[in-house]
């Protein structure tokens, strides 16, 4: 008797505090979601086949910036399907090109405008520029290189592009050079980045494992900050950022 009254009491104490970690571990997640709130994604062949009307459904996504073209010679081979199928669940989307060392800015640029058609832009463009990829080119190139990159997607698009990079490469070589632009930066530990020169992020990567219900892979989590909206994005915007003059 005495030992099957031990038994349910144990049982019952195991009960309690089953419900006890339960309700902390439920607890843990509304607070770790309540934390990692954001406005957009940016995608490419990586993340696989995306089914976007659940992406549209969720109501998470406001935007998204799908890779198009790496270099001259690579097309990423998800753009087309991407851009077709986020439009079409009425996502608004911007194209990117990762900036390459290995051509030319002028094939770089026509690889770019021939995949990236200017109808069906609802945001401006961004240049993906990423140490790994400019590894051929001296800080100086780079700089160069990018206000000519600059300048071509301005004068074509209509508006100045987007630069997005880590931030220690922003601030080790493209700053302040670029930072009257509309920057894009990543960085994944704890605050949003400093950049040197008084530059303000006005997209912050925040984490490159994001989870998005219609992405089966992870996928990077973007947030809009400094006052940077979506209106400010569109590639109709009336608002206006840097000028295709920038001085070294």
């Amino acid at each position: 008797m005495r030992k099957q009254a031990f038994i349910l009491i144990l049982a019952a104490l195991l009960l309690v505090l089953a419900g006890a970690t339960a309700a902390e571990m439920s607890k843990g997640k509304k607070k770790q979601a309540t934390t990692q709130w954001f406005h957009g994604i940016d995608v490419s062949h990586h993340q696989g086949r995306i089914n976007w009307k659940r992406v549209a459904r969720g109501g998470e996504v406001q935007f998204v910036y799908i890779k198009a073209t790496q270099g001259s010679t690579i097309v990423d081979d998800r753009y087309a399907y991407n851009l077709r199928e986020a439009r079409r669940n009425g996502i608004l989307c911007g194209s990117y090109l990762y900036l390459s060392s290995y051509s030319t800015i002028e094939q770089q640029f026509a690889a770019f405008k021939k995949v990236a058609k200017k109808s069906k832009q609802d945001l401006r463009p961004v240049i993906d520029v990423e140490r790994e990829a400019m590894r051929c080119w001296t800080p100086k190139e780079v700089r160069r290189n990018l206000k000519k990159m600059i300048r071509l997607i301005t004068d074509y698009y209509g508006q100045s592009p987007i630069i997005y990079s880590q931030y220690k490469y922003y601030n080790e070589v493209l700053a302040p050079t670029f930072n009257k632009y509309y920057l894009f930066i990543a960085k994944y530990s704890k605050g949003c980045p400093t950049l040197k020169g008084g530059g303000k992020v006005n997209i912050w990567q925040f984490s490159e494992r994001g989870s998005v219900n219609g992405i089966p892979t992870r996928v990077d989590l973007n947030r809009c900050v400094n006052g940077m909206t979506i209106d400010k994005l569109k590639i109709n915007s009336s608002f206006k950022a840097g000028h295709s003059s920038v001085n070294e």
